[in-house]
Protein backbone atom coordinates (compact mmCIF):
# COMPACT_ATOMS: atom_id res chain seq x y z
CA UNK A 1 0.00 0.00 0.00
CA UNK A 2 1.39 3.43 -0.91
CA UNK A 3 1.13 5.96 1.87
CA UNK A 4 0.76 9.58 0.74
CA UNK A 5 3.24 12.21 1.83
CA UNK A 6 0.39 14.22 3.34
CA UNK A 7 -0.58 11.32 5.59
CA UNK A 8 3.03 10.76 6.65
CA UNK A 9 3.41 14.46 7.43
CA UNK A 10 0.18 14.43 9.45
CA UNK A 11 1.26 11.36 11.42
CA UNK A 12 4.69 12.89 12.09
CA UNK A 13 3.13 16.16 13.27
CA UNK A 14 0.81 14.22 15.56
CA UNK A 15 3.73 12.24 16.96
CA UNK A 16 5.69 15.44 17.65
CA UNK A 17 2.71 17.01 19.42
CA UNK A 18 2.23 13.92 21.57
CA UNK A 19 5.92 13.86 22.42
CA UNK A 20 5.86 17.57 23.36
CA UNK A 21 2.80 17.02 25.56
CA UNK A 22 4.47 14.01 27.21
CA UNK A 23 7.60 16.04 27.96
CA UNK A 24 5.49 18.85 29.41
CA UNK A 25 3.64 16.42 31.70
CA UNK A 26 6.94 14.83 32.83
CA UNK A 27 8.41 18.25 33.62
CA UNK A 28 5.25 19.25 35.52
CA UNK A 29 5.35 16.00 37.54
CA UNK A 30 9.03 16.54 38.30
CA UNK A 31 8.38 20.09 39.53
CA UNK A 32 5.46 18.87 41.66
CA UNK A 33 7.59 16.08 43.19
CA UNK A 34 10.43 18.49 43.92
CA UNK A 35 8.03 20.91 45.61
CA UNK A 36 6.55 18.12 47.76
CA UNK A 37 10.06 17.00 48.80
CA UNK A 38 11.01 20.57 49.67
CA UNK A 39 7.91 20.95 51.86
CA UNK A 40 8.57 17.62 53.59
CA UNK A 41 12.20 18.60 54.26
CA UNK A 42 11.05 21.93 55.70
CA UNK A 43 8.50 20.17 57.94
CA UNK A 44 11.09 17.70 59.21
CA UNK A 45 13.55 20.51 59.87
CA UNK A 46 10.98 22.44 61.90
CA UNK A 47 10.05 19.34 63.91
CA UNK A 48 13.72 18.61 64.60
CA UNK A 49 14.35 22.17 65.74
CA UNK A 50 11.32 22.10 68.05
CA UNK A 51 12.43 18.75 69.53
CA UNK A 52 15.97 20.00 70.18
CA UNK A 53 14.73 23.17 71.86
CA UNK A 54 12.36 21.19 74.06
CA UNK A 55 15.07 18.71 75.10
CA UNK A 56 17.45 21.54 75.91
CA UNK A 57 14.83 23.19 78.12
CA UNK A 58 14.18 19.90 79.96
CA UNK A 59 17.92 19.32 80.50
CA UNK A 60 18.33 22.85 81.87
CA UNK A 61 15.37 22.38 84.19
CA UNK A 62 16.68 19.02 85.49
CA UNK A 63 20.17 20.37 86.05
CA UNK A 64 18.92 23.36 88.03
CA UNK A 65 16.25 21.58 90.09
CA UNK A 66 16.86 21.70 93.88
CA UNK A 67 17.82 18.48 95.72
CA UNK A 68 15.04 17.26 98.00
CA UNK A 69 16.18 16.17 101.50
CA UNK A 70 14.43 15.07 104.70
CA UNK A 71 15.62 16.30 108.08
CA UNK A 72 15.43 14.47 111.42
CA UNK A 73 11.91 15.75 112.02
CA UNK A 74 10.67 14.22 108.77
CA UNK A 75 10.32 17.60 107.05
CA UNK A 76 11.23 17.97 103.37
CA UNK A 77 13.67 20.64 102.36
CA UNK A 78 16.00 21.81 99.64
CA UNK A 79 19.76 21.64 99.83
CA UNK A 80 20.24 23.69 96.64
CA UNK A 81 18.95 27.24 96.29
CA UNK A 82 17.41 28.44 92.96
CA UNK A 83 20.11 29.38 90.48
CA UNK A 84 20.23 31.61 87.41
CA UNK A 85 19.99 28.50 85.23
CA UNK A 86 16.76 27.57 86.99
CA UNK A 87 15.37 31.02 86.33
CA UNK A 88 16.45 30.77 82.68
CA UNK A 89 14.76 27.40 82.25
CA UNK A 90 11.57 28.84 83.72
CA UNK A 91 11.76 31.83 81.39
CA UNK A 92 11.95 29.49 78.38
CA UNK A 93 8.39 28.41 79.15
CA UNK A 94 7.32 32.08 78.97
CA UNK A 95 8.85 32.63 75.54
CA UNK A 96 7.25 35.35 73.36
CA UNK A 97 5.73 34.80 69.90
CA UNK A 98 8.47 37.07 68.59
CA UNK A 99 10.98 34.31 69.42
CA UNK A 100 9.69 32.04 66.64
CA UNK A 101 12.38 31.13 64.08
CA UNK A 102 12.38 33.27 60.93
CA UNK A 103 11.87 30.19 58.73
CA UNK A 104 8.77 29.17 60.67
CA UNK A 105 7.34 32.70 60.53
CA UNK A 106 7.87 32.79 56.77
CA UNK A 107 6.22 29.38 56.35
CA UNK A 108 3.12 30.48 58.29
CA UNK A 109 2.94 33.78 56.41
CA UNK A 110 3.20 31.97 53.06
CA UNK A 111 0.07 29.97 53.90
CA UNK A 112 -2.10 33.10 54.18
CA UNK A 113 -3.85 33.64 50.82
CA UNK A 114 -5.12 37.19 51.46
CA UNK A 115 -2.67 40.11 51.39
CA UNK A 116 -4.65 41.98 54.06
CA UNK A 117 -4.09 39.05 56.46
CA UNK A 118 -0.35 39.26 55.78
CA UNK A 119 -0.42 42.95 56.71
CA UNK A 120 -2.09 42.09 60.02
CA UNK A 121 0.40 39.25 60.56
CA UNK A 122 3.39 41.58 60.03
CA UNK A 123 1.94 44.09 62.50
CA UNK A 124 2.24 41.66 65.44
CA UNK A 125 5.87 42.52 66.21
CA UNK A 126 9.05 43.85 64.65
CA UNK A 127 10.49 40.36 64.09
CA UNK A 128 7.40 39.22 62.15
CA UNK A 129 7.46 42.44 60.15
CA UNK A 130 11.08 41.78 59.09
CA UNK A 131 10.29 38.13 58.30
CA UNK A 132 7.39 39.20 56.07
CA UNK A 133 9.85 40.90 53.71
CA UNK A 134 11.68 37.66 52.89
CA UNK A 135 11.86 37.38 49.07
CA UNK A 136 11.15 33.64 49.03
CA UNK A 137 7.58 33.97 50.34
CA UNK A 138 5.03 33.04 47.61
CA UNK A 139 2.68 35.78 46.40
CA UNK A 140 -0.85 36.11 47.82
CA UNK A 141 -4.05 36.11 45.80
CA UNK A 142 -4.80 39.35 43.91
CA UNK A 143 -7.22 42.14 44.65
CA UNK A 144 -10.29 42.74 42.51
CA UNK A 145 -10.29 46.50 41.82
CA UNK A 146 -13.36 48.29 40.45
CA UNK A 147 -13.65 51.56 38.54
CA UNK A 148 -14.25 53.73 41.62
CA UNK A 149 -11.14 52.45 43.43
CA UNK A 150 -13.07 49.94 45.55
CA UNK A 151 -10.99 46.81 46.17
CA UNK A 152 -11.96 43.29 47.23
CA UNK A 153 -9.55 40.70 48.64
CA UNK A 154 -9.67 37.05 47.72
CA UNK A 155 -10.80 34.57 48.81
CA UNK A 156 -13.08 36.04 51.54
CA UNK A 157 -14.09 39.21 49.71
CA UNK A 158 -13.23 41.85 52.33
CA UNK A 159 -13.74 45.28 50.77
CA UNK A 160 -12.03 48.64 51.26
CA UNK A 161 -11.37 51.85 49.34
CA UNK A 162 -7.96 52.52 47.81
CA UNK A 163 -6.81 55.95 49.09
CA UNK A 164 -6.52 58.77 46.55
CA UNK A 165 -8.06 56.70 43.76
CA UNK A 166 -9.29 59.68 41.71
CA UNK A 167 -8.18 59.24 38.10
CA UNK A 168 -7.70 55.47 38.50
CA UNK A 169 -7.44 53.84 35.07
CA UNK A 170 -6.23 50.25 35.42
CA UNK A 171 -3.53 48.06 36.98
CA UNK A 172 -0.24 46.57 35.83
CA UNK A 173 0.96 43.86 38.20
CA UNK A 174 1.41 45.62 41.55
CA UNK A 175 1.10 49.12 40.00
CA UNK A 176 -1.99 51.32 39.88
CA UNK A 177 -2.30 53.28 36.64
CA UNK A 178 -3.65 56.84 36.91
CA UNK A 179 -4.53 58.65 33.71
CA UNK A 180 -6.16 62.01 33.03
CA UNK A 181 -6.71 63.80 29.73
CA UNK A 182 -3.05 64.83 29.48
CA UNK A 183 -1.00 62.97 32.12
CA UNK A 184 -0.27 59.42 33.18
CA UNK A 185 1.51 58.02 36.24
CA UNK A 186 2.04 54.75 38.08
CA UNK A 187 1.69 54.30 41.85
CA UNK A 188 2.77 51.26 43.80
CA UNK A 189 0.19 50.90 46.57
CA UNK A 190 2.52 48.75 48.66
CA UNK A 191 5.93 50.44 48.37
CA UNK A 192 4.45 53.93 47.78
CA UNK A 193 6.78 54.35 44.79
CA UNK A 194 5.61 56.73 42.05
CA UNK A 195 6.59 56.67 38.36
CA UNK A 196 5.79 59.76 36.29
CA UNK A 197 5.24 58.94 32.62
CA UNK A 198 5.45 61.41 29.71
CA UNK A 199 2.46 63.64 29.00
CA UNK A 200 0.00 62.02 26.62
CA UNK A 201 0.34 64.72 23.97
CA UNK A 202 4.12 64.27 23.70
CA UNK A 203 5.03 61.45 21.31
CA UNK A 204 7.18 60.58 18.29
CA UNK A 205 7.51 57.66 15.90
CA UNK A 206 9.99 55.08 17.17
CA UNK A 207 12.94 53.89 15.10
CA UNK A 208 11.99 50.34 14.06
CA UNK A 209 12.60 47.80 11.24
CA UNK A 210 10.62 48.13 8.02
CA UNK A 211 9.97 44.39 7.92
CA UNK A 212 8.58 41.90 10.42
CA UNK A 213 10.65 38.72 10.22
CA UNK A 214 8.39 35.89 8.98
CA UNK A 215 5.71 38.52 8.59
CA UNK A 216 4.80 41.65 6.72
CA UNK A 217 6.30 44.95 5.69
CA UNK A 218 5.58 47.87 8.03
CA UNK A 219 4.28 50.80 5.94
CA UNK A 220 5.47 54.36 6.34
CA UNK A 221 3.25 56.13 8.85
CA UNK A 222 2.56 59.76 9.66
CA UNK A 223 1.23 60.35 13.16
CA UNK A 224 -1.58 62.78 13.87
CA UNK A 225 0.30 65.35 15.95
CA UNK A 226 -2.98 66.97 17.02
CA UNK A 227 -4.15 63.78 18.69
CA UNK A 228 -3.44 62.56 22.20
CA UNK A 229 -2.52 59.08 23.33
CA UNK A 230 -5.43 57.06 24.71
CA UNK A 231 -4.14 54.21 26.88
CA UNK A 232 -5.75 50.77 26.90
CA UNK A 233 -3.19 48.72 28.83
CA UNK A 234 0.21 49.33 30.45
CA UNK A 235 2.99 46.81 31.11
CA UNK A 236 5.83 47.71 33.48
CA UNK A 237 8.72 45.83 31.86
CA UNK A 238 11.31 47.17 34.32
CA UNK A 239 12.07 50.26 36.39
CA UNK A 240 13.37 51.96 33.23
CA UNK A 241 10.96 50.68 30.56
CA UNK A 242 7.18 50.92 30.26
CA UNK A 243 5.12 49.63 27.31
CA UNK A 244 1.50 50.44 26.50
CA UNK A 245 -1.30 49.46 24.14
CA UNK A 246 -2.56 52.79 22.84
CA UNK A 247 -4.76 54.59 20.33
CA UNK A 248 -3.29 57.60 18.54
CA UNK A 249 -5.85 59.12 16.20
CA UNK A 250 -7.03 56.17 14.08
CA UNK A 251 -3.96 54.05 14.90
CA UNK A 252 -4.25 51.23 17.45
CA UNK A 253 -0.71 50.19 18.28
CA UNK A 254 1.93 49.99 21.01
CA UNK A 255 4.06 52.73 22.54
CA UNK A 256 7.10 52.76 24.85
CA UNK A 257 8.68 55.22 27.23
CA UNK A 258 11.09 55.62 30.10
CA UNK A 259 9.64 56.82 33.41
CA UNK A 260 10.55 60.48 33.89
CA UNK A 261 11.20 61.02 30.17
CA UNK A 262 9.52 63.76 28.14
CA UNK A 263 8.14 61.75 25.22
CA UNK A 264 6.47 58.50 24.21
CA UNK A 265 7.78 56.49 21.25
CA UNK A 266 4.98 55.10 19.09
CA UNK A 267 5.33 52.08 16.78
CA UNK A 268 3.62 51.77 13.38
CA UNK A 269 3.13 48.03 13.97
CA UNK A 270 -0.58 48.65 14.43
CA UNK A 271 -0.88 49.40 10.71
CA UNK A 272 -0.45 45.70 9.88
CA UNK A 273 -1.67 43.84 12.99
CA UNK A 274 -4.40 44.37 15.57
CA UNK A 275 -2.69 44.19 18.96
CA UNK A 276 -5.06 42.22 21.21
CA UNK A 277 -2.71 41.81 24.18
CA UNK A 278 0.94 42.08 25.14
CA UNK A 279 3.30 41.03 27.92
CA UNK A 280 6.98 41.15 28.90
CA UNK A 281 8.42 37.63 28.90
CA UNK A 282 12.00 36.36 28.90
CA UNK A 283 13.49 39.83 28.39
CA UNK A 284 11.36 40.52 25.28
CA UNK A 285 8.06 42.23 24.60
CA UNK A 286 5.44 39.95 23.05
CA UNK A 287 2.23 40.94 21.26
CA UNK A 288 -0.64 38.77 20.02
CA UNK A 289 -3.27 39.82 17.50
CA UNK A 290 -6.89 38.75 17.10
CA UNK A 291 -5.88 35.83 14.86
CA UNK A 292 -3.29 34.49 17.32
CA UNK A 293 -0.10 35.64 15.57
CA UNK A 294 2.60 36.05 18.24
CA UNK A 295 5.38 38.59 17.67
CA UNK A 296 8.53 39.05 19.75
CA UNK A 297 10.02 42.55 19.99
CA UNK A 298 13.51 43.47 21.18
CA UNK A 299 13.72 46.97 22.66
CA UNK A 300 17.10 48.71 22.81
CA UNK A 301 18.52 52.15 23.45
CA UNK A 302 20.26 54.01 20.66
CA UNK A 303 23.86 54.54 21.78
CA UNK A 304 24.21 57.92 20.06
CA UNK A 305 20.86 59.56 20.81
CA UNK A 306 19.83 57.66 23.93
CA UNK A 307 16.34 57.14 22.43
CA UNK A 308 14.43 53.89 22.54
CA UNK A 309 14.34 51.81 19.37
CA UNK A 310 12.94 48.47 18.23
CA UNK A 311 15.91 46.53 16.89
CA UNK A 312 14.02 43.36 15.88
CA UNK A 313 10.39 42.35 15.32
CA UNK A 314 9.72 38.70 14.52
CA UNK A 315 6.57 36.66 14.11
CA UNK A 316 7.52 33.60 16.18
CA UNK A 317 4.18 31.74 16.24
CA UNK A 318 1.63 31.81 13.43
CA UNK A 319 -2.09 32.17 13.84
CA UNK A 320 -3.80 29.96 16.40
CA UNK A 321 -6.39 27.47 15.13
CA UNK A 322 -9.64 27.14 17.02
CA UNK A 323 -9.79 23.95 19.06
CA UNK A 324 -13.23 24.72 20.48
CA UNK A 325 -15.66 21.83 19.95
CA UNK A 326 -18.45 22.63 17.48
CA UNK A 327 -21.57 24.07 19.06
CA UNK A 328 -24.60 25.08 16.95
CA UNK A 329 -25.29 28.76 17.46
CA UNK A 330 -26.89 31.47 15.34
CA UNK A 331 -26.08 34.54 17.44
CA UNK A 332 -22.97 36.71 17.77
CA UNK A 333 -19.68 35.22 18.98
CA UNK A 334 -17.04 37.47 20.55
CA UNK A 335 -13.41 36.44 21.09
CA UNK A 336 -10.86 37.88 23.53
CA UNK A 337 -7.18 36.90 23.67
CA UNK A 338 -4.93 37.09 26.76
CA UNK A 339 -1.22 36.37 27.20
CA UNK A 340 -0.04 34.97 30.55
CA UNK A 341 3.07 33.19 31.83
CA UNK A 342 2.56 30.01 33.84
CA UNK A 343 5.34 27.78 35.21
CA UNK A 344 7.78 29.27 32.72
CA UNK A 345 5.54 28.72 29.66
CA UNK A 346 3.90 31.44 27.56
CA UNK A 347 0.17 30.76 27.29
CA UNK A 348 -2.56 32.16 25.08
CA UNK A 349 -5.92 32.15 26.86
CA UNK A 350 -8.79 32.54 24.42
CA UNK A 351 -12.32 33.36 25.54
CA UNK A 352 -15.41 32.98 23.39
CA UNK A 353 -18.70 34.60 24.36
CA UNK A 354 -21.97 33.52 22.72
CA UNK A 355 -24.53 36.34 22.70
CA UNK A 356 -28.19 36.53 21.80
CA UNK A 357 -29.35 40.05 20.92
CA UNK A 358 -32.94 41.24 21.13
CA UNK A 359 -34.71 44.50 20.26
CA UNK A 360 -34.01 47.17 17.67
CA UNK A 361 -30.93 49.28 16.97
CA UNK A 362 -31.83 51.92 19.56
CA UNK A 363 -32.71 49.48 22.32
CA UNK A 364 -30.66 46.28 22.18
CA UNK A 365 -30.77 43.69 24.95
CA UNK A 366 -27.85 41.28 25.11
CA UNK A 367 -28.18 37.86 26.68
CA UNK A 368 -25.03 35.76 27.13
CA UNK A 369 -25.92 32.10 26.77
CA UNK A 370 -22.47 30.51 26.89
CA UNK A 371 -18.81 31.30 27.70
CA UNK A 372 -15.95 29.02 26.70
CA UNK A 373 -12.19 29.08 27.25
CA UNK A 374 -9.29 27.32 25.62
CA UNK A 375 -5.61 27.51 26.56
CA UNK A 376 -2.70 27.14 24.14
CA UNK A 377 1.03 27.00 24.85
CA UNK A 378 3.59 28.63 22.58
CA UNK A 379 5.96 26.04 21.11
CA UNK A 380 8.78 28.22 19.81
CA UNK A 381 10.63 25.31 18.20
CA UNK A 382 7.65 24.32 16.06
CA UNK A 383 6.48 27.95 15.69
CA UNK A 384 2.92 26.98 16.59
CA UNK A 385 0.36 26.94 19.39
CA UNK A 386 -0.23 23.62 21.20
CA UNK A 387 -3.54 23.02 22.94
CA UNK A 388 -3.37 22.58 26.73
CA UNK A 389 -6.20 20.67 28.43
CA UNK A 390 -5.15 21.59 31.98
CA UNK A 391 -3.23 24.48 33.54
CA UNK A 392 -2.31 22.31 36.54
CA UNK A 393 -4.22 21.27 39.64
CA UNK A 394 -2.09 23.70 41.68
CA UNK A 395 -2.38 26.68 39.29
CA UNK A 396 -5.00 29.38 38.74
CA UNK A 397 -4.89 31.83 35.83
CA UNK A 398 -6.09 35.38 36.51
CA UNK A 399 -6.72 37.05 33.14
CA UNK A 400 -7.62 40.63 32.26
CA UNK A 401 -5.73 43.80 31.48
CA UNK A 402 -3.29 42.52 34.09
CA UNK A 403 -2.80 38.73 33.96
CA UNK A 404 -0.80 36.30 36.07
CA UNK A 405 -0.65 32.66 37.12
CA UNK A 406 -0.56 31.82 40.85
CA UNK A 407 0.11 28.53 42.65
CA UNK A 408 -2.82 27.95 45.05
CA UNK A 409 -2.04 24.52 46.51
CA UNK A 410 -0.74 25.93 49.82
CA UNK A 411 -3.93 28.04 50.12
CA UNK A 412 -6.19 24.99 49.83
CA UNK A 413 -7.91 26.58 46.85
CA UNK A 414 -9.15 24.70 43.81
CA UNK A 415 -6.72 24.78 40.89
CA UNK A 416 -7.02 24.26 37.13
CA UNK A 417 -9.32 27.29 36.90
CA UNK A 418 -9.44 30.63 35.07
CA UNK A 419 -10.57 33.76 36.92
CA UNK A 420 -11.82 36.29 34.35
CA UNK A 421 -13.28 39.78 34.47
CA UNK A 422 -15.71 42.16 32.86
CA UNK A 423 -12.66 43.71 31.27
CA UNK A 424 -14.50 44.95 28.19
CA UNK A 425 -16.45 48.20 28.58
CA UNK A 426 -20.12 47.30 28.73
CA UNK A 427 -20.00 43.91 30.46
CA UNK A 428 -22.12 41.57 28.36
CA UNK A 429 -22.49 38.87 31.00
CA UNK A 430 -25.69 40.51 32.24
CA UNK A 431 -26.80 37.70 34.55
CA UNK A 432 -23.52 37.64 36.48
CA UNK A 433 -23.89 39.29 39.93
CA UNK A 434 -20.18 40.07 40.15
CA UNK A 435 -17.45 41.67 38.08
CA UNK A 436 -15.58 38.38 37.89
CA UNK A 437 -16.34 34.73 37.35
CA UNK A 438 -14.47 31.40 37.50
CA UNK A 439 -14.18 28.92 34.64
CA UNK A 440 -13.35 25.32 35.57
CA UNK A 441 -10.99 23.83 32.96
CA UNK A 442 -11.94 20.30 33.98
CA UNK A 443 -15.68 20.37 33.28
CA UNK A 444 -16.26 23.77 31.62
CA UNK A 445 -18.59 25.05 34.34
CA UNK A 446 -18.89 28.69 35.45
CA UNK A 447 -19.21 30.09 38.95
CA UNK A 448 -19.75 33.65 40.21
CA UNK A 449 -18.61 33.61 43.85
CA UNK A 450 -18.01 36.36 46.34
CA UNK A 451 -17.28 39.23 46.25
CA UNK A 452 -20.42 40.50 44.56
CA UNK A 453 -18.96 43.90 43.68
CA UNK A 454 -19.74 45.05 40.17
CA UNK A 455 -19.10 48.00 37.88
CA UNK A 456 -21.33 47.08 34.95
CA UNK A 457 -21.34 49.69 32.22
CA UNK A 458 -18.77 51.91 33.95
CA UNK A 459 -15.36 53.11 32.84
CA UNK A 460 -12.80 51.76 33.40
CA UNK A 461 -13.81 48.09 33.76
CA UNK A 462 -12.63 45.84 36.60
CA UNK A 463 -9.01 44.72 36.86
CA UNK A 464 -6.65 42.60 38.97
CA UNK A 465 -3.99 44.07 41.27
CA UNK A 466 -1.24 41.66 42.32
CA UNK A 467 0.37 42.44 45.71
CA UNK A 468 3.98 41.45 46.37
Amino acid sequence: MVVSRERLATEEAGRLLMEAERQRILELNARTLAEERRREDARLALNAEYTMRRRFALIQRAASAPLITVNNNGEAGSSRPPTDSHKLAHSNDQRSWSDLPTELVGHVLGCLPAHIDRIRFAAVCHHWCISARHPGIPPPLPWLVLSDGAAFTLPRGESFQIPNSTGFHSCSGEWLVFSTEKTCSLVNTFSKANLKLPDLHCFNLIDEPHQVINGYEIPNTVLNTEAEILIWKIVVCSEVLVAAMVKVGDLYTLALCRPGAKSWFVSALGRIISVADMMFYGGKLYTVDDEGDLCSIIVEEDIDSGKLRLSRIERVVTEAPFFFPPWPFSGAIGTQNYLVESCGALLLVRRRTFEQRFGDVLDITIKVVRIEFEVLEANFKLAKWVKVTSVGDDQVLFVGRSSQSICVSRYRQKGNCIFFLEDIEGWDFEDAPSSYAIYDMKDGTLDSPLPRGSCKGKKPPATWLFPR
